[in-house]
């Protein structure tokens, strides 16, 4: 056992100190300023891993976590730290991986928009425990915690998880989602692809994820953000706080004006392609997803028409409608390749990549299409910051990162960073 006094936060939720030897230790549900007794758990010559054994002097930020299920279930990490203390925290994690990762110096990290505490979720992928009860996975763990109420999700989801029941046996996994119209269960199942899970009771839509008939009801279901609805089929990603997404597209929207001609990659259903032509952009949206694809023609499809769009595609792959927003499927590594090969330009590039980044590759010709500012949606701050280091390094500077705290009390971090050339 060692009395350490934590100084700082993790990305991935666990408080910092140093060990008596020098080592940095990272013990998760504690708090930078507190002083606590640990145990080593992960002895490793320059870092260690350590368990809370006793807090002795706590910080002033410490609660009650309201959730039964706190620290034994993994998807929570910081039910037990103020809301407040959590966002400047987040704040830190962002502008620390920036720093070290990125390569940044002094980076603009804004204050962090935190939508909502609890009750946020309108989606959730659950696991399936051998009794076919729904749970989550404990943390660095496969073992699963059933969990018949989540905190995190809206009472719409929770309805939702509610009629799909706890009798899934013979799948491994059920994502519950609901819309402002429309609920659904998307559920794997072990061993047998084309197998027919037994169906809980009820009216609960419920289909096969990787496509194929609706095994009851309709899947489909709407989303709203920011007044605009939005189709989103069960292939389809959405993001899962409403209010988050709301915050993210004012934070994408800040950086374009009437008459920009925009490149939206991985574009999803078209959340930020529809608010920027609404705005009066020329968007082009690529998405490789066929699911999501087909979401974003139909989403975009009642935009009033455009002129000055018209016959204007920032790429020769094809593109579908004729209107201030098109939608092209494609590999955004391709199209941007094709793009920077002809010599393609857009005003402004708004990027939303999976949680992994955009990668180098993708960088290279980005910076050779973007001519003005480049506008990255990150779901992960260090995949931000690697990135970041390939832009500084191509000539480009950031200017400002936004933390967007939409899926408080968990690790997950987002980030709205707007970058232009240096030159």
């Amino acid at each position: 056992m060692e009395t350490v006094r934590l100084t700082g936060m993790a990305h991935g939720g666990d408080a910092v100190g140093h060990l008596s030897d020098g080592r940095a230790v990272f013990v998760g549900f504690a708090i930078p300023g507190e002083v606590v007794h640990v145990e080593v758990t992960t002895d490793k010559p320059r870092w260690a891993r350590a368990r809370l054994l006793e807090v002795l002097e706590p910080s002033a930020d410490r609660v009650a976590p309201p959730c039964p299920y706190y620290g034994t279930c993994g998807g929570c990490r910081l039910q037990h730290i103020a809301g407040q203390r959590q966002a400047q925290l987040v704040g830190q994690v962002v502008a620390e991986q920036l720093q070290r990762l990125g390569g940044v110096d002094n980076p603009v990290v804004a204050e962090t928009v935190r939508p909502a505490d609890y009750g946020y979720r309108s989606r959730a992928r659950f696991a399936v425990d051998r009794a076919g009860r729904l749970g989550f996975r404990k943390a660095a763990s496969h073992d699963i915690v059933a969990v018949e109420r989540c905190l995190l999700l809206d009472e719409a989801t929770q309805t939702a998880r509610e009629a799909a029941g706890d009798r899934w046996t013979g799948a491994t996994e059920v994502e519950v989602r609901s819309g402002v119209r429309g609920a659904a269960a998307i559920v794997d199942v072990v061993a047998k692809p084309r197998g027919r899970p037994a169906l809980p009771p009820g009216e609960l839509a419920v289909t096969r994820r990787g496509g194929g008939p609706p095994l009851r009801g309709d899947p489909v279901v709407t989303e709203s953000v920011a007044g605009m609805d939005f189709r989103v089929s069960p292939g389809s990603f959405f993001q899962a706080n409403r209010a988050g997404a709301e915050a993210l597209v004012a934070l994408v929207c800040r950086a374009v004006a009437a008459g920009d001609r925009v490149l939206d990659l991985y574009a999803g259903v078209g959340l930020f392609a529809r608010a920027l032509a609404a705005k009066g952009a020329e968007v082009t949206a690529v998405e490789a997803g066929a699911a999501a694809a087909t979401d974003a023609r139909h989403n975009l499809s009642d935009l009033p028409p455009s002129s000055a769009a018209v016959g204007q595609d920032l790429s020769s792959s094809a593109a579908v409608g004729s209107g201030p927003a098109r939608v092209v499927r494609a590999p955004v590594e391709r199209y941007l390749a094709e793009a920077a090969a002809n010599g393609t330009q857009a005003d402004v590039v708004v990027l939303d990549p999976p949680r992994r980044g955009a990668g180098t590759a993708v960088v290279a010709d980005l910076v050779r299409v973007a001519r003005g500012t480049i506008v990255y949606v990150a779901c992960d701050p260090a995949a931000l910051a690697r990135d970041a280091r390939a832009l500084l390094a191509a000539g480009w500077r950031l200017t400002e990162a936004v933390p967007v705290d939409q899926f408080a009390q968990t690790a997950q971090i987002e980030v709205v960073a707007t970058f232009t050339p240096a030159r």
